[in-house]
């Protein structure tokens, strides 16, 4: 995964994490306000605590600066220690929170940490039941503690999974393993912030694949999706891991080359070029493209950039095909 797909995974756990922060801390402040009125001031002092800190998270998680070794090193020793204190003040009632604390540790935390503070936390709290309750007690509460950690660990677990396995079919192309075109906007405005930010060169590589549509009719669907599959290989084995290579159409292709001025830019055209046409894909039958370059240059506009590209590769078909084309836009 690059670091498009990684800040889409961390959208997804900051607004899940936001949520829970927000209802977990607005549930916690009846119970604070509670027992400062009415019955332990220490146990309510605590709650406003957690409340505060879990508010706290929630505002990170909307600055979208939020970072779960806050929670691994603040509010998971805090809840374990607020929750020992409960217990031993409030008998097995307390011990209710042990739950909720664990689910909040596996949707707030990365998975490692979660385990780490669960792992914590039993060893602090579990203790203090077997000493508290009696054997029937502390030992329904042991097992149903172990199942909420078990159930929850492997509950998320699938989760973030099942997400990243969704997330990456939904920015793939299924034919050619390379990416479709839902994250094209996204990378080129990145790329475009990047080179406003940074000056670092960026360059689009539009090709299409010459005569596919006689390819089809005359050899049959069957054969144009191995040209396809093929031509989805060669170009993620020829192109560096930091560029990106997208199939925008039937037979058309993107590449954008990272810090990549315009010269080089059209050697690397020049040789994806002159490499497929080497390519045996059609036994007695050589395949080309067609390819446009367009540069960033002053362009800020990534439809503007997409234009110039699509504008060189209409150029270099019209002109007789399997060659490469630059204009400056």
């Amino acid at each position: 995964m690059d670091d498009l797909t990684s800040r889409h995974e961390t959208d997804f756990h900051l607004k899940s994490t936001f949520w829970l922060s927000v209802t977990a801390g607005t549930l916690v402040l009846p119970f604070a306000f509670y027992h400062l009125t009415y019955q332990h001031e220490g146990i309510g002092i605590g709650a406003v605590i957690t409340s505060l800190s879990l508010y706290f998270v929630a505002w990170r998680c909307h600055k979208k600066s939020y970072k779960t070794i806050y929670t691994f090193i603040w509010l998971g020793p805090f809840t374990t220690l607020f929750v020992a204190y409960l217990t031993e003040k409030i008998g097995i009632t307390g011990t209710y929170w042990c739950y909720s604390t664990v689910l909040l540790y596996y949707f707030m935390m990365s998975e490692r940490q979660a385990w780490i503070s669960n792992i914590v936390f039993a060893l602090v709290n579990v203790p203090i039941a077997w000493s508290l309750f009696e054997t029937h007690e502390a030992t329904r509460f042991s097992v149903t503690f172990a199942l909420v950690s078990a159930y929850s660990a492997i509950f998320l677990h699938i989760i973030a999974r099942q997400y990243s396995e969704l997330h990456k079919q939904a920015i793939t192309d299924k034919l050619t393993g390379l990416y479709n075109r839902t994250l094209l906007k996204d990378s080129l405005e990145q790329a475009i912030h990047q080179a406003n930010r940074t000056n670092t060169a960026f360059t689009l590589i539009i090709m299409d694949v010459d005569h596919f549509k006689m390819i089809n009719d005359e050899l049959g669907h069957e054969i144009g999706d191995h040209v396809l599959k093929q031509l989805g290989v060669f170009l993620k084995d020829f192109l560096r891991d930091s560029d990106k290579v997208f199939r925008i159409g039937g037979e058309e292709f993107l590449v954008l080359l990272y810090n990549t001025d315009e010269a080089n830019s059209i050697d690397i055209a020049e040789k994806i070029r002159k490499g497929i046409e080497k390519l045996s894909l059609i036994p007695g039958r050589t395949v080309t493209v067609s390819i446009g370059v367009a540069g960033l240059n002053s362009v800020r506009d990534w439809k503007h950039w997409m234009k110039n590209g699509d504008k060189n590769l209409y150029e270099a078909k019209n002109s007789g095909r399997n060659r490469v084309v630059f204009c400056k836009g």
